[in-house]
């Protein structure tokens, strides 16, 4: 987020841009430089807001002179100088004095920030002192020239009053909400988020045929759901049981349709953006990357767009632009990942938008391309190349940005990445710009113009537009680099402005992912520095070997995670873990042997263990065909607790379905302190075994949160996202994709509507129900005419079967709890009881109303982790009391007199108590 210092500069900026330009030209200025200088008058500007302002409360200050520099732009040093800031009291004592002799922004404001502590009304004054150019970095033609001095002053009022304070972001939602999130409120943030695809980093999947790198770190501030509450499904094929017999051997009766396997997987890499999602569907045998890119709304399943023209998608970029120009998201691009180039389209339409070549890609397993999310969401790649010869290297590592990628608003490149200052643009209008390079800039942190033309052509997404290969900084790494040959070291991660930690030498064991010779030789692990505070650019930081484990054990690349600052291994064998620190590669640890608790994950990392494995809240998590997830503390090591050995709300186990004797379970995402699993196999048999479950486990403590039955084919690549507070996964027991999350509601309440008679019970009533926009499917509209019943937490798992799965309809369901209140004829409100409704959705509650007149009646359902709340009102009438017949007792009174008699008394007994009290104390009286 901007400072308010980096606001108000940047805000004046376009303000000022056409007063800069008339300035300049109002002065016959020519490229050469003038002799003598021209003597050029100011007029000095002084604004503080806000104006008054209470006593403690910040004020900000702005200064700025009406003649900015000639050619001051942000990639120069052309700037004003000399300003003084004076801050007198009401005494006129001087309570501040500050000076600048360089201004750091090019349209010459200042910006300061200051706290009164005291009442008063304070003088502030900025004089500028002026200069000569000479002394200073100057435009050649305005060398000689003179800056007069100039002066303004303003009062500032401190007053004991308060301001109000400002409103950061209205409150989190206590409803059911939908996107797009309105601007104000941006604490909102907390409960939004998206999923960008494998190909984005951190939530990379497994790729059995090309073996490409997993980094299975923490997926950052993806939200998923706290619920097994289903608010939709989408047939994606003919799914579940087949039906009948023909062409059917005996034994395979009750067969299933095919859910995917390891290798046509339904439903892959979804990617959410916005509140939309986007996926391919199946086409008959073959898996989900042959359909058209679809586009749903998260919340509702219902479809926006289908594209046929669009291939396979690789990742959703989401670039925080901020630059003087411009703030804020661009529109989300969808990439589709050829080789070195890129094909974008406009995600919100399927629209193409344009191609880029030469980007630096990832080579697999011996990668010398890096792939990591920048501060702004930008795509950084860490490269190694030769920019020599074999016999004659020049080893360089270079940080390519994708956000040079993109120009318009008259620039051309970032302004805040890498040190670089944005290129003006020839073109008045927002066009499409990219810089050909074709060789690195060797020792130089800064692109320059070697080999660089920049063109700019009109959007043409069927025009490739040229190279974009285009870097932030390129350093020499010759000094290290060279004495590895031909052979680049394994990129294990890359951290934005820390550190890159490299692996040298193959991994002890069988190489090549449980295949090929044997190696038992030393390996060594090193880092290399990315922070120039830390020491230059590209300099190695540490360097530690290690032998290979007794055993012959098969060791095995594992996580790395900034937070914890810990990357690990594996050994194969025995099920065991290491932990290294990030910043000395010394070994903190090595976990036990787990062959004897849970010997099958011995087939969960045949190739690697990330597969299984994900580190992020501190700890390292991992579940595999054993069954049973655990949690390992980063910095120790030690076990901090295991899920799926336990009894109920805490069991994984197959029971007699399974040869494995629990459920295999594997990680599918990680978010808001929750780890999310599925169960899944390598190829499944079918029909698929029942009791396959998705589960939602407490991060912390590993605690069962929700399961829901579910089979998800996802051991190629990921079949599962989060955001926003949904899940969304492919289930193969009915080959239909699921968003779960919390959903709408709606509850009614009813009272008679007609007159009761004083002292009758009256019958409130009215239903709960689950409004999502899975309750309006063809089937369910037709079993549930009235609606789908809203269910408890606790009863959700059960109840979502029976809703979507065709199970049977649970005996001991427990509804949701409804609160009743009334305003009376007499303005007092009251809760007057509970109801809680049952497998129907109904509830009720008889009252006997105490006084007569009408009453105003609510019903309120205060929402679970499945639903969000929602109320209704009604209102009723009660008849006066009626008058006792003759010789027989009043009918009571009505109880507003009952209220005034009762309090009458009580006055009464009162007086005559004090009375009393006043007697015997005069009686004693000498």
């Amino acid at each position: 987020m901007n400072s308010l210092k980096q606001k108000l500069t940047i805000a004046i900026t376009s303000i000022l841009a056409l007063s800069i330009t008339l300035s300049l030209f109002a002065l016959p200025l020519a490229n050469a430089q003038r002799n003598p200088g021209f003597i050029i008058p100011t007029y000095a500007y002084i604004n503080v807001a806000p104006n008054p302002v209470g006593v403690g409360q910040k004020v900000d200050i702005l200064i700025w002179v009406d003649k900015p520099r000639v050619q001051a732009t942000l990639g120069n040093a052309y700037r004003m100088h000399r300003y003084n800031l004076t801050i007198l009291d009401s005494s006129n004592a001087v309570v501040l004095s500050q000076y600048w002799e360089d201004i750091i922004d090019p349209t010459s404001s200042q910006y300061y920030a200051w706290t009164p502590t005291a009442v008063g009304n304070y003088t502030l004054l900025f004089n500028f002192l002026g200069f000569y150019a000479g002394n200073y970095p100057s435009a050649a033609q305005e060398s000689n020239d003179t800056y007069l001095p100039s002066s303004a002053r303003t009062t500032l009022i401190v007053q004991e009053e308060q301001l109000p304070s400002p409103i950061t972001s209205y409150p989190l939602p206590t409803e059911y909400w939908t996107r797009p999130i309105f601007g104000e409120n941006t604490d909102w943030w907390s409960i939004s988020s998206n999923w960008l695809g494998t190909g984005s980093p951190g939530i990379t999947g497994f790729s059995l045929a090309t073996f490409s790198g997993i980094r299975r770190e923490s997926t950052g501030d993806a939200v998923g759901s706290q619920t097994s509450h289903v608010m939709w499904t989408k047939e994606l094929q003919w799914g579940g049981v087949v039906g009948g017999t023909a062409n059917t051997r005996d034994d395979l009766n009750g067969n299933t349709w095919f859910e995917g396997s390891a290798y046509n997987q339904r439903f892959v890499n979804p990617i959410i953006i916005g509140g939309r999602l986007f996926y391919r569907p199946p086409v008959s045998f073959t898996g989900s990357s042959s359909g058209p890119l679809t586009s749903v709304d998260l919340r509702t399943g219902k479809v926006i767009w289908i594209n046929e023209n669009i291939g396979t998608v690789s990742f959703g970029l989401v670039y925080d632009v901020e630059d003087p120009q411009q703030h804020g998201v661009y529109p989300a691009f969808l990439v589709q990942v050829s080789g070195s180039t890129w094909r974008l389209f406009d995600a919100w339409t399927g629209n193409s938008v344009f191609n880029a070549t030469g980007v630096p890609s990832n080579t697999g397993m011996g990668d010398v391309a890096y792939n990591k999310l920048g501060p702004q969401g930008e795509h950084l790649r860490y490269v190694i190349s030769n920019a020599g010869t074999t016999s004659n290297p020049n080893w360089t590592l270079a940080q390519w940005n994708s956000t040079r990628l993109f120009t318009g608003m008259g620039f051309s490149g970032p302004s805040t990445q890498g040190g670089l200052s944005p290129t003006p643009n020839t073109a008045s209008t927002t066009t499409w710009a990219w810089q050909n390079t074709t060789s690195y800039i060797n020792n130089s942190r800064t692109v320059t113009s070697v080999n660089v033309t920049t063109t700019t052509v009109a959007v043409d997404a069927s025009v490739s537009k040229g190279d974009y290969s285009r870097y932030d900084w390129n350093v020499s790494i010759n000094d290290w680099r060279a004495g590895f040959g031909n052979t680049n070291p394994f990129m294990l991660a890359a951290f934005y402005n820390d550190i890159i930690i490299f692996r040298q030498g193959s991994l002890p064991g069988l190489t090549l992912a449980g295949f090929g010779p044997n190696s038992q030789a030393p390996y060594s692990y090193f880092a290399v520095n990315l922070n120039p505070s830390k020491g230059p650019i590209g300099s190695v930081l540490w360097n530690k070997t290690y032998g290979p484990p007794a055993g012959n054990i098969t060791v095995l690349q594992g996580n790395v995670n900034q937070q914890s600052r810990v990357f690990n291994e594996a050994y194969k064998e025995t099920a065991q873990f290491v932990g290294y620190d990030m910043d000395t590669g010394e070994r903190l640890w090595t976990t036990d042997p787990q062959t004897d608790e849970s010997p099958l994950d011995y087939y969960g990392s045949p190739y690697a263990p990330f597969i299984a494995t994900v580190s992020s809240y501190g700890n390292l998590y991992t579940a595999s065909y054993g069954g049973l997830l655990r949690a390992y503390d980063l910095r120790t090591g030690a076990k901090v607790w295991t899920y799926g050995n336990g009894g109920p709300g805490n069991s994984t186990s197959s029971g007699v379905y399974l040869a494995y004797g629990h459920y295999p379970m594997f990680i599918a995402a990680v978010g808001n302190g929750v780890i999310y699993t599925l169960t899944t196999e390598h190829t499944v048999n079918t029909p698929i075994y029942k009791g396959a479950l998705a589960r939602a486990i407490n991060a912390t403590d590993g605690t069962e949160i929700w399961t829901l039955p579910d089979y998800t084919g996802t051991f190629s690549t990921i079949s599962y996202a989060i955001a926003d507070g949904f899940n969304v996964f492919f289930n193969g027991y009915d080959n239909r994709l699921y968003s779960v999350g919390r959903g709408p509601s709606a509850t009614t309440v009813s009272a008679p509507d007609v007159a009761t008679p004083f002292g009758t019970k009256v019958a409130i009533k009215g239903k709960v129900t689950d409004i999502s926009a899975g309750t309006t499917q063809d089937e369910l509209a037709a079993r549930f005419p009235y609606g789908v019943p809203a269910i408890s937490d606790e009863s959700m798992t059960d109840w979502m079967g029976y809703i979507y799965q065709q199970r049977p309809m649970p005996t001991n369901v427990k509804g949701v709890e409804v609160v009743l209140s009334v305003l009376d004829s007499n303005g007092n409100s009251r809760v007057i009881g509970t109801a809680t409704t049952d497998s129907e959705g109904f509830y009720s509650l008889p009252w006997t109303p105490e006084i007569s007149g009408e009453y105003r009646l609510y019903a309120a359902f205060k929402g679970t982790n499945g639903y969000w709340p929602s109320r209704s009102e009604t209102s009723f009438v009660v008849d006066e009391a009626p008058p006792a017949p003759p010789g027989q007792p009043e009918s009571p009174p009505d109880m507003t007199a009952t209220y005034i008699m009762y309090a009458a008394i009580a006055i009464i007994v009162a007086i005559i108590i004090v009375g009393a009290v006043i007697v015997l104390v005069l009686r004693k009286r000498p």
